[in-house]
């Protein structure tokens, strides 16, 4: 068994690793003749583009996202993350298919999402095993596909306000979460990315409201992230006393990520961490979400991230 920890410079990652990637080289460049690798990604509008996988065009050599065009509908103009880590910030050929939805949730009978259309985390999963058992032939393997998540942070924002036992709340969401993780990992996923939730109490919409709500806000996040934190671990731990070493995970930590860059927005080439009015250097786009820059910087990072895979 092999442990792989992987720390970056001021960032917060932890990769861990129960075995090597068989048969990358990581020197190869990318081009038509190399066999892909894959993405299966899902998430929110933090992460959405609109792929259709029903209608096609699917991710190919030449158009790696598949539909729509590049860099698809993303929640605020230009590219997000996903775009920038399939695209820019790869180590090989990567084919993303993206599930990824606006306003989505863990799951609806826990957190209901804005409305009854949105796709929630098992919607989304649901799409792919539909898609996947459509095919005559998987066109993926275990050892060549990453399935990442990131998801949580409508969850907060539509119950941080709500009289509820948030902990219990946010138990039952980390409990779902990973028994969705689980019906990945029987879909043959063995390689999994998991990206917490960011600093939602220093959104535009919530810098307007008084110190005590920002604060209510920012403890049910971080109770999420420490929850989401040690549901990796059992997971590991569990697939460890199975001994299934062939299971990988890889830990983005967006809460440190915005704070850094929220912080000490100058480093990034940000002027202003509070206004969504357009104005050029502004770190957010709107009351929830952060400008393309912003996004590119993510998805480099997680390139970094990556790093010696062939994602």
């Amino acid at each position: 068994m092999l442990l792989l920890v992987v720390r970056l410079s001021r960032l917060a990652f932890i990769a861990s690793s129960l075995s090597l990637v068989d048969g990358f080289n990581p020197t190869a460049t990318s081009s038509q003749s190399l066999r892909p690798a894959y993405w299966f990604s899902f998430g929110d509008s933090y992460t959405q583009t609109g792929f259709n996988i029903t209608t096609g065009p699917l991710p190919s050599p030449g158009n790696p996202l598949g539909n729509p065009a590049y860099p698809g509908d993303t929640a605020t103009p230009g590219e997000n993350w996903i775009d920038v880590a399939t695209t820019k910030s790869n180590h090989s050929l990567v084919l993303t298919f993206n599930f990824a939805f606006s306003g989505a949730t863990v799951s609806r009978d826990i957190v209901p999402p804005y409305a009854d259309f949105v796709r929630t985390l098992p919607d989304q999963i649901d799409e792919l095993v539909a898609w996947d058992n459509g095919n005559t032939k998987r066109v993926w393997r275990s050892d060549d596909a990453l399935f990442s998540i990131w998801i949580g942070i409508n969850d907060i924002d539509l119950s941080y306000a709500s009289d509820v036992n948030h902990t219990a709340l946010t138990d039952k969401l980390i409990t779902r979460y990973f028994e969705q993780v689980e019906d990945l990992y029987n879909l043959g996923a063995r390689n999994f990315l998991f990206i917490n939730v960011p600093p939602l109490n220093r959104t535009p919409s919530l810098l307007g409201q008084p110190a005590s709500v920002r604060a209510k806000e920012a403890g049910i996040i971080a109770y999420y992230n420490a929850q989401l934190r040690e549901g990796v671990r059992a997971f590991r731990q569990r697939k460890r006393h199975q001994k299934r070493r062939e299971v990988k995970t890889w830990e983005y930590d967006a809460y440190e990520a915005f704070t850094r860059v929220l912080d000490r927005p100058g480093e990034y080439g940000f002027n202003n961490v509070t206004g969504d009015d357009g104005t050029p250097g502004q770190f957010w786009y709107n009351w929830l979400h952060p400008v393309s820059a912003a996004q590119v910087i993510f998805g480099r990072e997680i390139g970094e991230l990556l790093a010696g895979t062939p994602w």
